[in-house]
């Protein structure tokens, strides 16, 4: 009589997983051969979130600490072992090793100062998003502008909803979610400039000013909506969208139109031949150029 012997859907104890993937622009999720490795304690899913974010760097106790409480509590080391010990065994379960085998402790491994995720990983959302930028650098620094155009408004479309946003995070995650925010900012706002320069008022004056009530008192957004307004000639709106964020200003903030954003005011409303409104008059023009295209 033969015995049947149940045969692993996936290789024991393997090292190095594929295919694994990670995506922080939106809920964290982070998968090895589709398969979750995200704990479901929140503190847990900080302590992930914070490891993956660190790129295979350690994450000292003392900031893992800053993260999870505002007041430490004494058994703070081991509430951080704990949480460790749940991302341990969601990567066992996806490594197929049983428990919280040797394979799971080397992808998360404890260092003297703290801990390090070594998981490699085959997709990550904020890694292609930051490829998708070098590209664009060198196609603008190529002249073309079209082609850089694209790969902005692709990195900007992987993108779905708050970075992290199923997560309620502490100072250092905050801190991260904010500079996160402000890459994505500066993206868009690059791929804004090169559709200004490739003449594609129509379809930014409608994206402009879904934008602003986001952002109402962000000049940028307003001075490229002048801007297109003023390249399809109108200008009687240009000017009104300089009124309407000075008197929000005015008004909420107690603050006048910064001097850029004036001079920028000034032309539109003289519309001379002399002195016409040209696309390096917006305030935020130089601050959004790669360094290449900028020294070409």
């Amino acid at each position: 009589m033969t015995t049947a012997t149940a045969v692993p859907s996936r290789p024991i104890g393997r090292l190095t997983p594929e295919p694994s993937r990670a995506t922080v622009l939106g809920s964290l999720e982070v998968e090895i051969d589709g398969v979750s490795i995200v704990p479901p304690a929140m503190k847990a899913k900080q302590l992930l979130a914070l490891l993956l974010l660190n790129e295979g760097r350690v994450v000292q106790s003392g900031t893992i600490e800053r993260e999870l409480w505002e007041d430490p509590p004494r058994n703070a080391a081991n509430a951080i072992q704990n949480g460790v010990l749940q991302i341990r065994k969601k990567l066992a379960a996806a490594l197929g090793e049983s428990g919280c085998g040797p394979a799971a402790k080397q992808l998360l491994c404890t260092e003297p100062a703290g801990y390090r995720l070594t998981v490699a990983l085959d997709r990550s959302d904020l890694r292609r998003q930051r490829e998708l930028v070098a590209e664009a650098d060198a196609l603008e620094a190529g002249g073309d502008l079209a082609a850089a155009s694209a790969k902005l408004q692709e990195a900007l479309d992987l993108w779905q909803g708050s970075p992290l946003g199923d997560l309620i995070p502490g100072p250092v995650l905050y801190a991260q979610i904010v500079r996160l925010l402000e890459e994505n900012k500066s993206i868009l706002m690059r791929r804004i400039m090169l559709d200004l320069r490739l003449h594609r008022y129509a379809s930014l004056i409608g994206e402009l000013r879904a934008l602003i009530p986001m952002d109402e008192y962000d000049e940028s957004l307003h001075a490229s909506l002048m801007y297109a307004l003023h390249m399809t000639g109108r200008r009687n709106a240009a000017l009104s969208v300089f009124r309407s964020l000075r008197q929000s200003l005015n008004d909420n903030l107690g603050l006048e139109p910064s001097r850029p954003l004036q001079e920028l005011h000034r032309k539109v409303m003289l519309d001379s031949s002399a002195d016409p409104v040209r696309i390096d008059d917006l305030p935020w023009h130089a601050c959004v150029a790669p360094a290449k295209a900028g020294a070409a």
